[in-house]
């Protein structure tokens, strides 16, 4: 079936919604892409909408600003004002956690207060963001805790990340098959398929790589369907394609933390020089110092000069 058409069921609206033109759709599908840069142009041409989208225009805008690392435009922009809605107020939220380690137990209380609030606990935006939050602290419980009842394709997808995370393909498969029910063709449901697929791996993971593909012929290259296809290919053993795919991926996004680990995992497989992957590992470290691997490392490489140390001393 066509994935062109933009007459579908609203996906940031709630699952079983009727089928309807979706003003927000080349938006939506730029930010789940990750095409984070044209979100703000495509947002200046969105016209005349009712004040409900309107918000949620400003949500992807700021939210693919934050996912650019421009966090200050979020946190300049946002006002802390009675008017401001809490979807919104979310979204500084995290830019705030995510721009500044010092505030992170003021965050969570925050969240906490606002999630216990009759007023505001409703909010879809506010439920994603609290979950994104929550899983940057790796608490996959309360993550899944605040979006359990989702029922917008967004909080459903993020539920299916939980789920593999907590290496539960077979509930995550079930999260799919809701989201194939409200959209089978939806950009998001096809990621999130595509996900469910290289977590299960075998004969899957070369479904995952068509997957990935078609959305490249469809929409162009992002770095985050370049990582797909790579990982994909990597678990399948094809490591010189994956790292032809990957160089691609540099070009998009020199800096980009998830090319950079999966680059250097590549070419440790490939055998490629130590002094090339220790450069790809000092570039992730100088710009992503609290990726996981790079924390991981650290934790080695300590744990080596601690017992070097003791060497030395006797």
């Amino acid at each position: 079936p066509s994935r062109s058409g933009r007459c579908r069921a609203r996906a940031s609206s709630w699952v079983g919604t009727m089928a309807e033109p979706d003003d927000l759709y080349t938006l939506r599908t730029l930010f789940w892409l990750g095409n984070y840069q044209r979100v703000p142009v495509e947002a200046s041409s969105l016209n005349r909408l009712p004040e409900a989208l309107r918000i949620e225009v400003k949500e992807f805008v700021y939210r693919s600003y934050i996912a650019m690392g421009q966090h200050s435009i979020v946190l300049d922009e946002i006002k802390d004002a009675p008017g401001t809605p809490v979807s919104l107020q979310a979204v500084k939220l995290l830019a705030r956690y995510l721009s500044d380690p010092s505030s992170k137990e003021l965050v969570l209380m925050t969240l906490g207060e606002w999630l216990a609030d009759p007023g505001s606990a409703g909010n879809s935006s506010l439920q994603l963001i609290a979950a994104v939050i929550y899983m940057h602290e790796n608490n996959t419980k309360d993550a899944l805790k605040t979006i359990r009842h989702g029922t917008t394709m967004e909080q459903l997808a993020l539920n299916i990340q939980i789920y593999l995370k907590m290496d539960r393909p077979d509930l995550a498969t079930k999260q799919v098959r809701l989201m194939q029910q409200a959209d089978e063709d939806a950009t998001l449901t096809q990621l999130s398929l595509a996900w469910t697929y290289l977590a299960t791996g075998g004969k899957k993971l070369q479904e995952a790589a068509f997957i990935y593909e078609e959305l490249i012929d469809k929409f162009g290259p992002t770095t985050s369907l370049l990582n797909g296809v790579a990982v994909a290919n990597m678990h399948m053993g094809k490591f010189d394609e994956a790292e032809k795919t990957l160089q691609n991926a540099l070009q998009q996004g020199p800096n980009d933390p998830d090319t950079l680990v999966n680059l250097i995992s590549c070419y440790q497989h490939l055998s490629k020089p130590s002094e090339l992957i220790q450069r790809h590992i000092n570039q992730l470290r100088s710009g992503a110092p609290n990726n996981p691997m790079v924390q991981q490392l650290n934790t080695v490489e300590g744990a080596f000069d601690r017992v070097a140390g003791t060497y030395a001393l006797n």
